[in-house]
């Protein structure tokens, strides 16, 4: 996989056909850009990590092999604030874009590498775009249509546009989408020494001292989280993937698996919406909601 040149646009707009989309209330990536992504975010960690280059900027710039939780939670509100700011989503977009502008580097068997490059930067989000299709599809009771799908992965573009990176990488729909996916699982990932250092902790490691949570919850992260990190991690990669890199999945690792899936399907909307929202969809749709009544007030 041999990196090329940084490309960057100079404003966000509309490119190669990509209309800005208006994600709100409405929207189906708000729908399920939710806290179940703690249940589909870890193998897009692992996924982003399989990534040479986007491996070698997480070991050369962070503290990721004595702290690999650090990026996630360092992360993720970030990310997540492009979805939901609204006004400020290109903002927010700019700011996640622009703190990637100093990771570069050579990676474990010396090829160049840059987290601006056009293709690494796209495989990063579509580990993201892929982890909101898999928490519609596997941790929700919606059946997804054909039009919701096209629909959920071009809210999804919109979450890329907002970066201002060139838009060439991008696939114009979502069948596009599946075989360039396909196409990066069996022949573009590899097993990274972040990769295998992950794999090792999720096969063999247990679950402690994670940020923001009280030190009495110890024993439940060691004997609650781990066997659910290690199954809904293990278990969201691709089948193609665990079987090119011999990573161990059973199916009594699967049957588990599927008892998680369904218990969450079954009982989220029964949480409250706390639980069930990011701090950042939760001010996205009081900012939302305040923008209707101001207006329906307007025309009245």
């Amino acid at each position: 996989m041999a990196p090329r040149r940084p490309v960057e646009v100079t404003s966000i707009g509309a490119a190669r056909g990509f209309e800005p989309v208006d994600l709100g209330l409405d929207s189906l990536l708000w729908r399920w850009a939710d806290q179940r992504m703690a249940f589909t975010g870890l193998t897009a960690g692992l996924l982003q990590l399989m990534h040479p280059a986007i491996s070698a900027g997480v070991i050369d710039h962070s503290d990721f092999f004595n702290d690999p939780w650090d990026r996630v939670f360092r992360s993720l509100p970030q990310i997540m604030s492009v979805v939901y700011a609204g006004p400020m989503a290109e903002k927010a977009g700019l700011a996640v874009r622009n703190r990637h502008r100093p990771i570069h580097g050579k990676d474990h068997v010396g090829r160049d590498y840059h987290a601006l490059d056009p293709e690494t930067f796209w495989f990063a989000h579509a580990t993201f775009q892929h982890s909101v299709h898999q928490v519609a599809d596997r941790f929700s009771l919606h059946d997804v249509t054909l039009p919701e799908r096209e629909q959920l992965y071009l809210e999804g573009v919109e979450w890329y546009r907002r970066y201002g990176l060139t838009m060439d990488p991008v696939p114009a729909r979502h069948a596009e989408f599946v075989t360039k996916w396909a196409h990066y699982c069996s022949n573009e990932l590899e097993m990274t020494p972040a990769a295998e250092r992950v794999i090792d902790l999720s096969l063999h490691s247990r679950a402690e001292d994670l940020p923001g949570l009280p030190s009495w919850t110890q024993p439940l992260q060691r004997h609650v989280l781990t066997p659910i990190f290690r199954l809904t991690q293990i278990g969201g990669i691709p089948a193609s993937i665990r079987d090119r890199f011999g990573i161990p999945w059973s199916i009594q690792n699967q049957l588990e698996l599927t008892v998680i899936e369904e218990f969450v399907r079954r009982t989220w909307r029964f949480l409250p919406r706390s639980a069930r929202l990011p701090p950042q969809a939760v001010e996205g749709r009081r900012r939302e909601r305040a923008r209707q009544a101001e207006m329906l007030e307007s025309a009245s």
